[in-house]
């Protein structure tokens, strides 16, 4: 039972919610504020929600007919009657309880600003795929996840470090916000024929499979082009081009996209995880970057 719970609840995607943390308190580090006891609690704050979108996920997916033995791959418990519909929304609101009581302390710790984002993440968390509109079905999933895993998720990071107002970490969230959305993207684009089955819509639906996967390539590209960017505005130091060490690996996702866009089904099944691991990567490479530029300023460099 503990192996199944510990399925369900995919751990593994809780570094989606670990890389924007961590960025956030990277750019407060850059600027001379780190107390780890708070990034730490953000870190569990920001676990518990995403672990509670996993639950809330599995069970909307199961009642609106998404999820069948066929196609529910990596969250099999309901459809294979392993476990019952209400016991997994349970753990959902178990962990969105979590986060909320954590929010309230940093809340009480820093500012109530924080208490007001993290309320809006767990909405945003539970409405993917339940509640009276699931935004995830109306092909609202990607632009969503965008936002409240970047700018959403970063800012807060920052501004519970520092207590400040500003734009940078905003500009600074925009490349992890392109490769969090390439995650739920290439989920899309590889569970098409099931999500018309089931009569949802997400953009791939729409558009059609070539369409999401030309959108997967500018995620991918946007990421970095963003970064770019961001360094030669000097909003971001130039240490964190660290990312720049992925460029194999974002020629490797780039031939794996085409290969997928010519029928090869392994490649298609590879989509998500792969956009998966390339944004724990890119993520936890640019946070050292940015991290790391005090450290060789202090010794002249």
């Amino acid at each position: 039972m503990l192996k199944a719970w510990f399925i369900a609840m995919r751990p593994w995607s809780f570094t989606a919610a670990f890389v924007p943390v961590a960025l956030g308190t990277a750019l407060a580090w850059n600027q001379g504020f780190f107390q780890p006891e708070l990034f730490l609690l953000t870190a569990l704050g920001a676990i518990s929600v995403q672990a509670g979108t996993n639950f809330i996920n599995t069970y909307g997916d199961y009642c609106s007919g998404v999820d069948t033995v066929a196609s529910a791959h990596t969250c099999p418990q309901l459809v294979t009657g392993a476990m019952r519909p209400a016991t997994m929304q349970r753990a959902g609101f178990i962990a969105f309880i979590l986060a909320a009581a954590i929010g309230v302390t940093l809340a009480w710790l820093r500012g109530w600003e924080i208490l007001a984002i993290g309320l809006l993440g767990i909405a945003g968390g539970y409405t993917y795929t339940s509640g009276p509109i699931p935004y995830k079905y109306k092909g609202a999933g990607s632009l969503a996840v965008f936002f409240l895993m970047g700018p959403l998720m970063v800012w807060p990071a920052w501004f519970i470090q520092t207590t400040q107002y500003g734009w940078l970490p905003f500009w600074a969230s925009l490349p992890v916000g392109f490769l969090v959305a390439a995650i739920l993207n290439g989920n899309d684009v590889r569970d098409i024929i099931h999500d018309q089955a089931a009569g949802i819509t997400t953009p791939v639906t729409q558009f059609g499979s070539r369409t999401g996967l030309g959108l997967q390539r500018f995620l991918f590209i946007a990421a970095y082009v963003s970064l770019i960017v961001l360094i030669a505005f000097q909003l971001l130091p130039y240490t964190a081009l660290l990312p720049l060490l992925l460029l194999p690996l974002l020629r490797n996702a780039l031939l794996t996209i085409n290969e997928a866009a010519v029928g090869k089904k392994e490649a298609l099944l590879k989509l998500e995880g792969m956009a998966a691991g390339f944004h724990f990567q890119f993520g936890i490479l640019l946070a050292a970057g940015i991290a790391l530029h005090p450290l060789l300023a202090g010794k002249g460099f």
